[in-house]
């Protein structure tokens, strides 16, 4: 018994000699996967992935860009309009073919983006958010709430903007950067008005 006993004390301290450096080993490997992960382009978030989409994604969409849907349907949804009545309603003289953009205090940059994109005022979030972290922001007036945050560049919150499918998305970039109409209070509760 005391044999036996001995042989499996001297098994246990050979096996424990040998799990240090498996256990050394897995701990490297885990350590390089999460490194390697961390550092692909796929895991890095979109404000910090520098690579320039193509030009054709910077360029105004115009009014014919196939979108998920139009300002007018918003126009038709929430401010209760006929589509008859959104569509004179951009077509009116006077209009310079934009509509007011605003944000609220639960806006968020991801919602902003996916939010132009949907209603057709860009072609690409992805070139959106390129042109607002690359364009220069020039105010020196800053609003009462806290700004959203692109990269080095703020845009304000509780504030409206002029806005067209006619606009390239620097040309976005610079209203939402430099031209903000700050407001107290949101009495519409609307993010498109006409």
């Amino acid at each position: 018994m005391c044999k036996s006993v001995i042989i499996e004390v001297h098994m246990m301290i050979k096996l424990s000699h040998y799990k240090i450096p498996i256990l050394v080993a897995c701990i490297s490997l885990l350590t390089l996967g999460g490194v390697l992960l961390l550092t692909s382009p796929n895991a890095l978030p979109p404000s910090l992935d520098l690579t320039k989409p193509s030009e054709e994604s910077f360029q105004a969409p115009g009014r014919e860009w196939q979108s998920e849907k139009k300002v007018e349907d918003y126009f038709v949804e929430h401010l209760r309009m006929t589509p008859e009545e959104a569509q004179e309603i951009r077509a009116t003289p006077g209009n310079k073919d934009t509509v007011m953009l605003r944000l609220r205090e639960h806006t968020t940059l991801d919602g902003l983006l996916s939010n132009l994109e949907y209603y057709g005022f860009v072609k690409d979030k992805v070139a959106l958010l390129y042109a607002l972290e690359h364009s220069t922001d020039n105010r020196t007036y800053r609003g009462k709430s806290e700004p959203l945050k692109v990269g080095e560049n703020t845009i304000e919150i509780n504030a409206s903007y002029e806005i067209s499918e006619n606009m390239t998305a620097w040309q976005i970039a610079n209203e939402l950067l430099n031209n903000p109409t700050v407001f107290s209070f949101d009495e519409y509760n609307y993010m498109f008005m006409p």
